[in-house]
């Protein structure tokens, strides 16, 4: 998606897909849990991703301490999760400079911080729900209960009287 090899805008050098990111040490537990041992995510990327949706689906961002486990970018960019690094960004700065090579790793800590609120949020959930051993149902029925509340919005929204139809 964008140019791995060097900024020739500028005298640095930047190879994006060398870049990493981070999650807190403090959440593998979780991790474990949803991608190792009960598979309710087939990649801990994939789980990264959903976090760091519920994180913005919240509108909170938590920074990472200085206990961390890093995934390369370049894995993220092999089916195109890294794209969900970029939209992040892009609708947190509301510019399109984040996505120069020289400014991926801010953007990519904006991902980690949105993530880093999310795996915590999701441990909330499990604990509410000591009974799912799994996680699969709380999961579930969080994005169920989320499902319906963008129904109603969208619906709350659109009045059909009000549009008009040119044709």
């Amino acid at each position: 998606m964008f140019n791995t090899n060097t900024n020739t805008n500028t005298n640095t050098n930047v190879n994006v897909n060398k870049l990493s990111v981070k999650r807190d040490r403090i959440n593998e537990p979780l991790v474990d849990k949803l991608c190792i041992s009960n598979k309710v995510f087939t990649y801990i990327k994939d789980l990264m991703v959903f976090a760091s949706m519920v994180g913005y689906n919240k509108g909170k961002r938590k920074p990472l301490s200085s206990d961390t486990i890093s995934i390369s970018l370049e894995t993220y960019a092999t089916d195109q999760k890294d794209a969900f690094i970029y939209l992040l960004a892009l609708i947190t700065n509301k510019n399109g400079v984040c996505l120069k090579d020289e400014n991926i790793a801010d953007s990519i800590k904006v991902f980690e911080e949105y993530c880093n609120y999310g795996l915590e949020e999701i441990q909330l959930w499990l604990d509410e729900n000591p009974g799912d051993h799994l996680g699969i149902d709380t999961i579930a029925d969080k994005i169920y209960t989320q499902m319906l509340i963008n129904e109603c919005s969208v619906k709350a929204e659109i009045k059909p009287n009000e549009l008009e139809v040119d044709f």
